[in-house]
């Protein structure tokens, strides 16, 4: 079998949008009507979406005649693509317009409500959390004035659910760096109106674009090591570390990591895999890097101890690694057990593991 000989099926998002059509006239009116919309639209069209996948949320209303569809992965990296080509493939449907992921839409007038609190631009606040260490981090503490150690949990959401609607769910999602939330007690310098946020994040994004522009890894500079060694339990590790990768003097023009996690059962070796398995796990991590070949990314090393191998890459940005992850977790399921991630760490502080430095190696 080919590499994608097993994606030759029936196409879900093309599925899905035959069963709108055939719906979509008392999907309209119901919405007009302001008629059942949890039974007749909203229960139907969840079942639906979850056949595709799951993680798939969505927003439906009226707006000036047109009815209004925006489907939304809430802020998950791995669903995002994967919305955007579910309503890069709608038809044209006279009366709907569809969207991928929630746009920029809070004004000045609007607030959001969540149990007593209201979040909107008279109540929040922010100032920027600067670390010379780490100057490309775009990391913000939102204050709110009404913030308690006892309500953190509801100021959170109502916090996260601000910055989706203010600068819309894909560049909250991907921009921030880091959000941290504090009562106007404990943020101890001055604080900036709510509304600036954006002019802020366009300026650090713009400055971070211009500053690693053009900026590639030179793949000849790949230079691999294998390792063995133990844990400080005495657990048997095996490491194969890019080294060349891992000295790159930019690591935040590859900001995206892929963290690919192959679990294996027990083959009574201490928690490494049998003569199979690893045939096995080779298979796939080859097709990954097939999948993950360009200069968009740099394959930095894996480890395998305890009964699974974890694998990374860096990458430019996110859109690829989780199609390619998602394409070889849907290939191999059946046979092993696998997870995957992909998040942002422009400094790659999750892969301390793989700095030399840190290892005795003779």
């Amino acid at each position: 079998m080919g590499l994608f000989d097993f994606l030759k099926q029936p196409n879900p998002n093309a599925e899905f949008w035959n069963w709108f059509k055939k719906h979509e006239k008392d999907f309209f009116k119901v919405l007009q009507d302001k008629g059942d919309i949890q039974g007749e639209l909203f229960n139907p069209l969840a079942e639906r979406l979850s056949k595709i996948r799951e993680g798939y949320f969505f927003l439906a209303g009226i707006h000036k005649g047109t009815a209004e569809l925006i489907l939304t992965a809430d802020g998950k990296i791995k669903n995002i693509p994967f919305i955007e080509e579910l309503v890069a493939a709608a038809p044209t449907i006279p009366g709907w317009t569809f969207m991928a992921a929630k746009p920029a839409t809070l004004t000045a007038s609007q607030s959001i409500g969540l149990g007593d609190y209201r979040f909107d631009y008279q109540t929040l606040f922010f100032f920027a959390n600067e670390d010379p260490q780490y100057p490309d981090k775009i990391s913000i503490t939102v204050v709110h004035d009404q913030y308690t150690a006892e309500n953190r949990e509801q100021m959170v959401m109502g916090v996260y659910i601000f910055l989706d609607n203010y600068l819309g769910e894909i560049k909250s999602a991907t921009v921030i760096d880091a959000v941290d939330i504090a009562g106007p007690e404990n943020a101890g310098r001055e604080l900036i109106p709510i509304h600036k946020l954006k002019a802020y994040i366009d300026w650090r994004e713009k400055e971070f674009v211009e500053k690693y522009d053009g900026l590639g890894f030179d793949k000849e500079r790949d230079s691999y090591t294998a390792l063995q060694a133990e844990d400080p339990n005495g657990i048997p590790m095996l490491m194969v570390v890019n080294a060349g990768a891992m000295q790159w003097e930019y690591p935040a023009s590859y900001p995206w990591i892929l963290e690919y996690i192959i679990k294996y059962p027990d083959d009574d070796n201490a928690g490494l895999p049998g003569e199979k398995t690893m045939e096995l796990m080779e298979t796939i991590e080859e097709e990954l890097r097939v999948l993950l070949a360009g200069d968009d990314f740099m394959d930095i090393g894996r480890v395998t101890s305890e009964n699974r191998r974890s694998i990374y890459f860096t990458c430019r940005e996110f859109r690829a690694p989780v199609k390619a992850a998602d394409t070889i977790h849907r290939k191999y399921e059946p046979q092993i057990e696998i997870e995957w991630d992909v998040y942002k760490d422009k400094y790659w502080q999750s892969l301390d593991i793989f700095r030399l430095e840190n290892w005795n190696v003779e």
